[in-house]
């Protein structure tokens, strides 16, 4: 059976491994290597949460408050990047269409 990261992780937000711990723990190359692997894990059907508070690190939900903050931190994240991806396209739609060829 092949082991996977979410079986190394504690519950609970309070007790999240940063990940330069896990890389080491686990064997990765790089934290963007490990990013990628929770990332096949997540599309998979793992729930594994992460946070950016007092260093940061991914854990499993304690409780169902943990999912629910979860989830409202990574929407607040996407409501800002959509505003930015707009505004580029906006920025870009007039440079582009400023554009005179003569």
């Amino acid at each position: 059976m092949l082991l996977k990261i979410v079986d190394f992780l504690p519950r609970g937000e309070k007790n999240a491994v940063p990940s330069r711990h896990l890389v080491e723990m686990l064997g990765f190359r790089s934290v963007r290597d490990l990013q990628k692997a929770i990332e096949r894990e997540r599309n998979s059907g793992a729930v594994i949460l992460s946070t950016c508070t007092d260093g940061g690190g991914y854990f499993k939900p304690e409780d169902t408050e943990e999912i629910k903050r979860f989830i409202r931190t990574l929407s607040s994240r996407a409501k800002n990047t959509e505003r930015s991806i707009e505004s580029a396209r906006l920025e870009l739609q007039r440079l582009e269409g400023g554009i005179t060829l003569e």
